[in-house]
């Protein structure tokens, strides 16, 4: 699973010299997966994960969507969701749930 393309680029609410960048995955997430190894909030309800990295947020969506606060570029939040995605799996893996 990875980032498929950017949908949107805007400016960071919290911080005005930061990106807000919206984006699509290339497969709908396993959202409890995330939110386990990745040490995020899982809302059922709302079908989505928050994890936090740091300054960075990332927000999760069933639908595949996910949203990365507090970056400096479209490059950086694009490696930084590959990043912790492949983590998070790797984790599972390692664990036996895949």
């Amino acid at each position: 699973m990875r980032v498929a393309h950017t949908e949107r680029i805007l400016p960071c609410i919290a911080d005005p010299w930061k990106l807000r960048i919206i984006a699509q995955l290339d497969e709908a997430p396993d959202l409890p997966l995330i939110a386990r190894y990745l040490d995020g909030k899982y809302s059922e309800k709302l079908g989505m994960v928050v994890v936090r990295s740091g300054i960075i947020e990332l927000n999760f969506f069933q639908n595949g969507q996910v949203t990365i606060r507090m970056v400096d570029s479209e490059a950086e939040a694009t490696e930084f969701v590959n990043r912790m995605l492949a983590m998070a799996y790797h984790k599972a893996m390692i664990a036996g749930d895949l």
